[in-house]
């Protein structure tokens, strides 16, 4: 799809009256729109998660690291 036109697709998204009130109130609250609201937390969530998958990356490599220390430390020359 070019790109042109994937920044013109709409997506219909349901949400509770009282969440889209809400949402509502806080983008206005912020000065922006309810669709820019809906977008940063989208946005947000992505990173969070994308985070959170980092460091249980960076933990796997550092427990891999820890381990092979540890090998290594058990040989007596």
């Amino acid at each position: 799809m070019p790109e042109e036109y994937q920044r013109r697709q709409c997506f219909p998204l349901r949400l509770s009256p009282s969440m889209r009130h809400e949402a509502n109130d806080l983008a206005h609250q912020e000065g922006i729109s309810l669709n820019h609201f809906i977008s940063l937390a989208i946005a947000e969530k992505i990173s969070r998660m994308e985070h959170s998958a980092w460091l249980k990356e960076q933990k796997g490599i550092k427990q891999e690291k820890t381990s092979l220390f540890r090998v290594g430390s058990d040989k007596r020359v």
